[in-house]
């Protein structure tokens, strides 16, 4: 009887918030993570989470909430749907209530959370799809209705008239010498145009899926894009995506959210280092190399991602020079510290992460191209971010990741925005190297290599055969890093 009694009690409030038990009966439980080390699971009895962000208070209903990060001190608040929805702020109600079965309720503040992750609930007659998406510099990314208009941007030496019909992405970037926000509109037919918005005070009205109206001013914009795929129900917020990319995954950590999004690549024959006949001595003789299968980082390791590792690991975090975090690449830091993130990621994985090799980079840099960069030998116009590449970012600063088209791999910012970490010892020659694609190394090594350029160098810099190096315990405002897998046979 007693048992009984005990359950009762425990229950009563548990049905008496009937929007929040029927969706959570039968399931499994959230997971609450304290700041002092403390862990409980029960069902947290909220109907809705309100975030109050930058641009507009937005509402999540509590069956679809994925995660909910407090952020410590002044980073903010992060809250992830079910849905790939990202938004940041701070959490409105301070209070919330952990439901148990054979424990009495408990109230918990907010302040004293660090994560909940929510078991997956069911949701019925739900229509939440949304044409459009919005990324902020902040980092949120979402599906929306755009509603705003046409527009006239106004080019260095040219008025254009945007038709907003005709629109395919826009990208905004702010300048470093003050509030001023340069504007790229890439339209349905390819054609890019460049320029300001005529008023610095400019707002996009959207509504996100969840009934929200949101005015977002232009400063806080870092891409709209006007049409956005859905895949197995979820959006891809990646508008840039190529069609031909080959196997995407995502590894699951063990306390069930997700590692970087990867690519599985097949590996096989290239010709590695200078072709052209341009490049330097650490660039020859051009080497048949053939490298096994791996899976590679679709982007370069951001500062969300290597944040939550500084988090877990009690590592001080990297300065961002004030360009912002989030989905910008991380920099200012060491082949040291990134070796570190791949060994942290590895065990939170329970797969193998390491850097990619100098031969395994450029197989994957080159995706199957033989000239200069992987997309010709001409650098274009806005095909990265290089000083003298016609980006919005060129000799300012890192752009987000992702910010220009992948290559026919389906990896984006191998060439540009920053250098990367590789494995290997620098050798200022490919005579001795190795030809199954394996890293070159050394006990006491002095130097590491760095690939793909960055914002502050010239297009030369961003060849795919180029190659530099550095200390492994420096760290630079142009050097970053990305991951390789490895696949099991």
């Amino acid at each position: 009887m007693r048992l009984w009694r005990l359950l009762a009690v425990c229950l009563i409030p548990y049905f008496t918030l009937t929007g929040v038990a029927n969706s959570a009966k039968g399931l499994g439980s959230d997971l609450v993570t304290m700041k002092n080390g403390e862990i409980h699971n029960g069902t947290v009895a909220k109907e809705t989470f309100t975030l109050e962000t930058s641009y507009g208070k937005v509402s999540i209903p509590y069956s679809l909430m994925a995660v909910l990060t407090i952020g410590s001190g002044q980073e903010p608040d992060r809250l992830v749907t079910r849905l790939g929805d990202t938004f940041s702020g701070r959490v409105r109600d301070k209070e919330v209530k952990v439901l148990r079965i054979l424990d009495p309720m408990l109230p918990l503040h907010t302040d004293d959370i660090t994560e909940i992750i929510f078991t997956p609930r069911q949701v019925r007659n739900r229509n939440l799809t949304a044409p459009h998406a919005v990324e902020t510099q902040n980092g949120d990314r979402f599906a929306a209705q755009i509603f705003t208009g046409d527009f006239i941007l106004k080019g260095a030496s040219s008025i254009y008239l945007i038709n907003r019909s005709k629109i395919q992405l826009i990208d905004i970037a702010t300048l470093m010498d003050g509030d001023d926000q340069m504007v790229q509109v890439m339209l349905n037919d390819g054609l890019v145009h460049q320029g300001r918005m005529t008023s610095k005070d400019f707002m996009f009205k959207v509504e996100n899926r969840y009934g929200q109206t949101l005015d977002i001013p232009i400063g806080q914009v870092s891409t709209l894009a006007f049409k956005l795929d859905y895949q197995n129900g979820k959006p891809d917020f990646n508008s840039r995506r190529h069609s031909g990319a080959a196997k995407l995954f995502r590894d699951r950590l063990v306390d069930g959210t997700f590692g970087p999004e990867m690519i599985e690549l097949k590996g096989g024959e290239y010709l590695r280092g200078d072709i052209q006949g341009e490049g330097d001595k650490d660039e020859k003789p051009p080497m048949t190399i053939k490298p096994g299968p791996f899976a590679m980082g679709v982007f370069e390791v951001t500062f969300e991602e290597f944040d939550r590792f500084c988090n877990e690991t009690g590592r001080t975090k990297p300065s961002d020079e004030g360009w912002g975090r989030g989905r910008h690449p991380v920099i200012n830091v060491s082949w040291e510290d990134a070796t570190a993130f791949t060994k942290w990621l590895s065990a939170k994985t329970r797969q193998t992460y390491r850097l990619p090799s100098d031969a395994e980079w450029e197989y994957a840099a080159r995706a199957g191209a033989r000239s200069r960069f992987w997309w010709g030998d001409e650098v274009g116009i806005a095909r990265a971010n290089c000083e003298g590449c016609g980006s919005l970012w060129d000799g300012e600063k890192t752009a987000q990741v992702g910010k220009f088209s992948p290559n026919l791999f389906g990896l984006h910012d191998t060439a540009g925005n920053v250098f990367e970490w590789v494995a290997d010892c620098y050798h200022d020659t490919f005579a001795d190297a190795p030809t199954d694609g394996s890293a070159i190394d050394k006990p006491g090594c002095g130097k590491r290599v760095i690939r793909g350029g960055a914002w502050s160098f010239p297009p030369k810099e961003i060849r795919s055969a180029n190659r530099w190096r550095d200390f492994p315990s420096r760290r630079s405002d142009d050097t970053g890093f990305r991951v390789v897998r490895e696949i099991r046979k």
